[in-house]
């Protein structure tokens, strides 16, 4: 009898405590005179603006951008590398008789391209006239540049392996080599240590833009970029020598042009310039190389506040979708993105981190390989909507979508994404609890 008291007691309590909340999440009446909803919504207005960095720095990167890509919606993208080179030690006795072979410049694929790598590609080597010199914050940008010579010293016709782990030799005049042969063996006062990067300034690679259809990267780094210059003694045994001249990682640069005839881009200036999606077909775009990024603004987050005494943002999910036609095998959707938080004057203050927060999210791509209309990236953007919600004035944030700045300054990475007037637009979902007083 007492245990069957017992369990009626227990049950009559586990009534009492679930009578507490109604089905629509209301608190009992005797406790708060207040109830609330969850509600789930992906309609969210995100304003999209691309903006594009005045200039980008591209020396010292260790890598030589070269080619051309015409790509589907943002014209013609060029690219050519300037390479000075450190004075070799030259041991050779000057007794002896020495005998030229060949100069070459040798070039090894990194196996980052952009572009149809079946076709051919024809590339042209000059000789700087000019001597490679760093601004005075000690870099050179992607619209710097420097003069070489009217006639190219060679020009090499092939078909790119970019993931081969081939090397691209290039064979350069012997007039050339025998001149710095000469020069080296003669202990020339032209080539001494502290006149040599004077008397050979060294060499431009530039693309055949009417012959190329990719854009390659080449490794610049000790024998990566190295001329070679070969030669023999004239002995007995015809003993094979090498002089290796290594470029310098620290002034090598690229110069990048961006054709934009024909493109919604045309007509905007070259630098210091944002454009709302509105005016690019309804898109935001990344560029590497170029320095565009995109802008993301939420400017109706605040009505969220009007739906009841108090609303609290329990999840946030911002979906990117990348724009069907403008992704392949040729030109692939990059790895990974950036979002970082910036304020009212577009100064970055914080970055998107992982739920750790000890390290910056890196956007999650999901890819649908079957009908390729699903494919998408994905941010958990729940921090920043949260402390976001209720900021006004100079207290609001933007976020902006970015690659890391190896990619911007290393690569032709790109990404085209509708805003939410295309047709797969950005997605922001939210979930968010309504508080009600009665």
């Amino acid at each position: 009898m007492v245990r069957t008291f017992f369990a009626l007691g227990c049950l009559m309590l586990c009534l009492g405590l679930f009578s507490c909340y109604d089905e629509n999440g209301t608190y009992g009446s005797d406790l708060v005179d207040s109830a609330f909803r969850n509600v789930r919504i992906d309609t969210s207005t995100v304003v999209v603006t691309s903006v594009l960095i005045d200039s980008l720095e591209t020396s010292g990167k260790n890598v030589a951008l070269v080619g051309r890509y015409k790509h589907s919606l943002w014209g013609v993208v060029s690219s050519h590398s300037f390479i000075a080179y450190e004075r070799p030690s030259y041991g050779t006795d000057p007794d002896e008789t020495v005998v030229l072979d060949s100069l070459v410049l040798s070039l090894a694929f990194d196996g980052r391209f952009v572009g149809d790598t079946t076709l051919q590609q024809t590339l042209s080597i000059y000789q700087l006239t000019e001597k490679i010199v760093l601004n005075n914050n000690g870099y050179l940008y992607n619209n710097s540049s420097v003069s070489y010579a009217p006639e190219a010293l060679a020009v090499c016709s092939f078909k790119p392996k970019p993931k081969g782990g081939e090397k691209l030799e290039v064979r350069l005049p012997d007039a050339l080599g025998q001149d710095l042969l000469s020069r080296f063996h003669a202990q020339d006062q032209a080539v001494s240590e502290d006149r040599f990067e004077d008397y050979f300034k060294g060499v431009a690679i530039v693309p055949d833009l009417a012959g190329s259809e990719s854009l390659l990267t080449f490794t610049v780094a000790d024998s990566s970029a190295a001329l070679v210059l070969h030669y023999h003694l004239s002995d007995e045994l015809s003993t094979e020598k090498e002089l290796w001249f290594f470029p310098n990682t620290d002034t090598q640069f690229n110069h990048i042009d961006h054709d934009r005839s024909g493109t919604d881009m045309a007509g905007y200036p070259m630098k210091g310039v944002e454009i709302p999606s509105a005016e690019l077909s309804n898109r935001g775009v990344l560029f590497g190389g170029l320095g565009w990024y995109t802008r993301l603004e939420f400017p109706y987050l605040n009505n969220l506040m009007q739906q009841g005494t108090q609303v609290e943002i329990e999840s946030a999910l911002l979906k990117i979708y990348p724009e069907q036609g403008t992704y392949s095998d040729y030109n692939t959707l990059p790895d990974s993105l950036y979002l970082y938080i910036a304020d009212e004057n577009n100064v970055v203050t914080d970055a998107v981190t992982d739920y750790l927060g000890s390290e910056v999210q890196r956007g999650t791509l999901s890819e649908d390989n079957t009908f390729n209309e699903n494919t998408y990236y994905y941010f958990d953007v729940t921090q920043f909507m949260q402390e976001e919600l209720g900021a006004f004035g100079m207290y609001k944030h933007n976020l902006q979508l970015v690659f890391n700045s190896d990619d911007y300054t290393g690569t032709f990475k790109n990404l085209t994404f509708n805003d939410q007037g295309g047709r797969n637009p950005v997605t922001l979902q939210l979930i968010y609890k309504v508080y009600e007083s009665y």
